[in-house]
């Protein structure tokens, strides 16, 4: 098996920035999170709820069922807007990006048709980087599908993780010690001007439905907000190169990519929960997926409402679930307040923002247990469990 094609003809695209229109695009999907990811968790969750008061067999069970895969379409293009936005929230540990490829191996064969030769070489075994874990595993996913989704000629796609070393013949930011996710495959290649704006999100029309692509677009927001950069290589008539970099770094503590937490083996309770948030669709659905689980549910439209309930017991709840950006009374303000009068029970952050600066000015200085909206009533059962057990 040849590597991809690497001649002094190809044409190269490496996007450091996105311009003009793209801008403001970005712009309105950061802005536009917020709301969305309120509105996609009382859909998900209603049609959750209706899905379990309907009796096996029910003839509405198939319009539940496509309700909730329209909500994971919709959180799936949602997501992709706020890294196309570079709106994502991350969390960078020290993690081998090898690690994260070989988990993804059954994944990726799955985006892959069965027709496609696919060939996967990992040599960057104990390499590392600073990078999200669970985004590193979206880029893959959005470049493999991308490219499976275009391969043509030989139907030949390679997926390498490689370690590599780069001098001063290259631009002053890519100089050094890199691990380079690459996923290359065959086809038609690019024309200029598809490859000056391959990064740009692309909606085809046709005789099938309009169909709205941001996988490469999603995959350029985290990759450049990781700090990491990518450019793509194209021939016409040969293929595609999309290569990753990320910078090395030397990791005293790795933190395993896919390990996973371990959940609680019962998720009800009787103790006492104070709901803070200033959208009611989502505090009703809060309330509810919690009373389901036997807990007690106190509810505040907003830090001022949840300061004065808290002053009317003797005792305060025995957990706080509080958004953070809300109006008259950021959680952070909310905490400090319940703090200094010895009311603050343990803590449980919640918000449909993913921007980092948002939520810095919201959120306390303190580090408290987080979960981001949407979230299924299942999700913020085990988050509830494990904050009370802690």
């Amino acid at each position: 098996m040849t590597s991809p094609p690497r001649r002094p003809s190809i044409k190269r695209a490496t996007v450091t920035s996105n311009s003009g229109a793209v801008e403001s695009t970005a712009d309105l999907a950061a802005g536009l999170s917020h709301d969305f990811n309120n509105i996609l968790m009382v859909m998900r969750n209603c049609g959750v709820f209706l899905r379990e008061g309907l009796a096996e067999g029910d003839s509405l069970q198939r319009y539940v069922t496509e309700l909730l895969k329209a909500t994971d379409r919709a959180e799936l293009l949602i997501s992709q807007l706020q890294a196309f936005g570079r709106a994502q929230m991350l969390r960078p540990e020290i993690i081998r990006p090898a690690d994260i490829v070989r988990a993804m191996t059954q994944k990726i064969r799955r985006l892959v048709p069965e027709d496609v030769n696919l060939r996967m070489s990992i040599t960057a075994e104990q390499a590392t980087v600073l990078f999200d874990p669970s985004q590193l595993q979206v880029v893959v996913e959005n470049l493999v599908s991308w490219a499976a989704r275009r391969v043509g000629g030989q139907r030949r796609i390679w997926i390498s993780v490689a370690e590599e070393e780069f001098g001063a013949n290259e631009p002053a930011e890519r100089r050094g010690r890199f691990v380079t996710l690459t996923v290359a495959k065959t086809g038609s290649g690019l024309d200029e001007p598809s490859l000056q704006r391959v990064f740009h999100p692309h909606v085809k029309m046709g005789r099938r439905s309009g169909m709205t692509d941001l996988r490469l677009s999603s995959a350029y927001g985290i990759v450049t907000q990781s700090g990491a950069q990518i450019d793509v290589q194209s021939e016409t008539g040969r293929g595609t190169r999309i290569k990753v970099y990320m910078p090395m770094v030397e990791g005293d503590v790795l933190v395993h990519a896919t390990r996973k937490r371990a959940l609680p083996t019962a998720l009800e309770g009787d103790e006492v929960i104070l709901v803070v948030e200033d959208d009611p669709s989502v505090r009703r659905i809060c309330r509810e997926s919690l009373e389901r689980h036997g807990y007690t549910v106190l509810e505040a439209e907003n830090g001022a409402d949840a300061l004065h309930i808290s002053g009317l017991f003797e005792t305060p709840p025995n957990l706080l679930l509080t958004d953070l950006a809300m109006p008259e009374l950021t959680g952070r303000e909310l905490i400090e307040g319940l703090k200094s009068k010895g009311l603050l029970p343990k803590t449980l952050l919640m918000s449909a923002y993913t921007d980092d600066e948002i939520l810095k000015r919201a959120g306390p200085t303190e580090r408290y247990p987080f979960i981001k909206k949407p979230f299924s009533h299942q999700e913020l059962a085990e988050r509830v469990r494990e904050v009370l057990d802690s």
